[in-house]
C-alpha cells in the first residue's frame, strides 16, 4: 500500500471526521522518513526572516517551501529544503507559484541530481482545510508528497519536544465522496558527522559572545573598549554638570573638588606636543613595519609552497623542465597550459 491510497467506501480503515482533515487510520505505509537537520534550519531560518522583517506580519501565512529528499525503497531521507513564492487569490487561498517551481527545481537538479521533489513545508499546530488544499497542487509533481508542518511556538513552558509534525496523504471516502486528507506519519533525526559538527556550532556561541550572539576575541575586545569609553563619557558628563550647577549657584563651591577638575584638565595637552607625536608614530611604524614583513615572508612561503607542488606534478620522472636529463642531454623546456 503507498503513501495515497484509494480505500472503497464502507471498507475505511478508521472513521474520518467530515469537518477534519486529519485521519485517525492507521498508516501502514511502510514508509522509513528520515529528517536531516538542514531542513530543520531552513524553515526556522526562513520564520525567523519573515518575524524581523514584518513583525507585524503573521507569519505562519508567509512561511512555505519545497522539501527535497532521496528515496531508496521505502527509505526516505529529507536533506534540504528551499523557500516557494505564492500568491493568494479572492477567496484568500494559497497558490502556489508553478514558474518558479519547476525552475528552482531544475537547477538544483543540476547540482544535486540525486535530490528529487518530495514534499512541502509550512507553520502550524494542526493541519487544516487549506494545507489540504495547498497539498492538492503538488499532486502533478508527486503523486504521493509529505507535508512537513513546524510549529515556533511550541517550545515554550520548558517543552523539549521537537515541534515537527510529518503528514502523509490518502484518498478517503467521505460522505460518498473521494477527499484527500492527511495521516500523521512517523520519523526520525538523522545527522552525518558533517552534520552534527555544523549543528554543534551553531547551537553553542562562544563564550565571549555579546547580548546579541556575536563572538569571536576581535568582539570581546571592542566591547570592552566600548564600554571603558562609554564609561569616560558618563564620568564626564557628571563633572560637567557640576561645573555648570556651581556656577549657576545651585550648589556651593568646593574648590578642592575644581583643583582636582583642574589637574585633570591640565593633562589633556600632555598627549598633543611633538615628543609625543614623534613617539608615537615611531611605535605605529614598527608596527606596520612588522605586519610588512609577516605578509611578505607569509607570500614567499606560498609561492615556495606553490612551486613545489608544480614541479612535483608537472615534471616527469627523469627530466627536467629547462635542465639537464639523466643522460646528460639538454631537456627541453615544456610549456603548460
Amino acid at each position: 500500500m503507498s503513501a495515497m491510497d484509494i480505500t472503497e467506501e464502507g471498507k475505511t480503515p478508521a472513521a474520518t471526521d467530515s469537518t477534519s482533515v486529519l485521519s485517525t487510520a492507521q498508516n501502514v505505509s511502510g514508509l522509513n522518513i528520515s529528517v536531516h537537520p538542514l531542513v530543520l534550519l531552513n524553515i526556522s531560518d526562513h520564520y525567523t526572516r519573515i518575524k524581523v522583517q514584518n513583525p507585524e506580519r503573521n507569519a505562519q501565512e508567509a512561511v512555505f517551501g519545497a522539501v527535497l529528499a532521496t528515496q531508496s525503497g521505502r527509505e526516505i531521507d529529507l536533506v534540504n529544503s528551499f523557500e516557494l513564492l505564492h500568491a493568494r487569490d479572492e477567496n484568500n487561498k494559497v497558490i502556489i507559484d508553478k514558474e518558479y517551481l519547476t525552475m528552482k527545481q531544475e537547477q538544483l537538479k543540476q547540482v544535486f541530481p540525486q535530490l528529487d521533489l518530495m514534499g512541502w513545508y509550512a507553520l502550524g499546530t494542526s493541519a487544516t482545510a487549506s494545507d489540504i488544499q495547498i497539498h492538492t497542487q503538488f499532486f502533478d509533481i508527486n503523486e504521493s508528497p509529505l507535508f512537513l508542518q513546524l510549529d515556533p511556538n511550541a517550545m515554550t513552558g520548558g517543552h523539549k519536544e521537537l515541534p515537527l509534525g510529518i503528514y502523509e496523504s490518502l484518498i478517503d471516502i467521505v460522505d460518498g465522496q473521494a477527499q484527500a486528507v492527511f495521516v500523521r506519519a512517523q520519523y526520525k533525526i538523522s545527522t552525518g558527522e558533517a552534520e552534527r559538527i555544523a549543528v554543534d556550532h551553531a547551537s553553542r556561541p562562544s563564550i565571549s559572545a555579546d547580548k546579541n550572539g556575536a563572538g569571536g576575541s576581535l568582539i570581546s575586545n571592542l566591547t570592552t573598549q566600548r564600554n571603558a569609553i562609554e564609561m569616560l563619557q558618563i564620568r564626564v558628563r557628571i563633572l560637567l554638570e557640576y561645573l555648570k550647577d556651581t556656577e549657576a549657584g545651585m550648589i556651593p563651591v568646593d574648590h578642592d573638588i575644581e583643583r582636582q577638575i583642574s589637574s585633570l584638565c591640565n593633562r589633556l595637552p600632555v598627549v598633543n606636543n611633538k615628543d609625543f607625536n614623534a613617539e608615537f608614530l615611531k611605535e605605529y611604524n614598527d608596527v606596520v613595519l612588522t605586519s610588512y614583513l609577516a605578509a611578505i615572508t607569509k607570500g614567499v612561503n606560498n609561492i615556495n609552497e606553490l612551486i613545489d607542488k608544480v614541479n612535483f606534478t608537472h615534471n616527469a620522472p627523469g627530466s627536467y623542465v629547462g635542465g639537464r636529463s639523466s643522460s646528460g642531454r639538454k631537456g627541453k623546456a615544456r610549456t603548460f597550459a
